[in-house]
């Protein structure tokens, strides 16, 4: 199933119009029209606020193995979107753990490119490992957070608020390991056990 389909599919599930689809997730009503219909291909910011507005995760739209086995990945499999503007790519590696609300994502970027995500809702966590090159990452609240990172290093944070992350140099690709968990979306956020004393 194609990503524009997921949508449709997930929209009607939830017996929701284009109309609201477009009012929850803040996409004109013409661009879920043609992502549905698989004219366009949306950015990773469209398909983020798209993910949002039917209250799952990108991966959930995403035509993945129902069944958990062993299995080796290679470096190609699991899903991989490129967003048509910015050239990120973002690949699924561990697709079976979606289905327990849990992500693990190798996003890609080339220099000075980064992605931009909505707010999860409450309970959702991310941790995230710089692989290669120097990423920033940054959260929006009442009081903006950031942290850059260098390779081997990692941030915690909730994603109940606007964050994005972008390779902090204009020469070289950068590398993240993003793994999002949101097996406690809805509850109070509790990041007393994930951060280093």
């Amino acid at each position: 199933m194609e990503f524009g389909e997921a949508v449709k599919a997930r929209r009607e599930q939830l017996e929701m119009s284009q109309a609201q689809l477009s009012e929850l997730s803040g996409t004109s009503k013409a661009m879920i029209s043609e992502i549905e219909s698989g004219k366009k291909n949306p950015t990773l910011k469209v398909a983020c606020a798209i993910s949002v507005g039917l209250s799952c995760q990108i991966s959930d739209l995403l035509d993945l193995p129902p069944v958990v086995q062993f299995a080796k990945l290679g470096t190609e499999d699991g899903q991989i979107l490129i967003d048509p503007e910015t050239n990120v790519r973002r690949r699924l590696i561990a697709p079976h753990m979606v289905q327990h609300a849990v992500q693990v994502l190798e996003f890609t970027m080339p220099p000075s490119q980064g992605v931009d995500f909505g707010a999860d809702g409450q309970g959702v966590l991310e941790h995230m490992t710089c692989i290669r090159g120097t990423v920033t990452v940054e959260r929006q609240g009442d009081t903006t957070e950031s942290a850059t990172l260098l390779p081997g290093e990692s941030a915690n944070y909730a994603s109940n608020e606007v964050h994005r992350f972008m390779n902090a140099s204009d020469s070289e690709e950068a590398v993240i390991i993003l793994v999002i968990d949101s097996t406690r979306r809805g509850e109070p956020v509790d990041l007393s056990g994930l951060v280093g004393e």
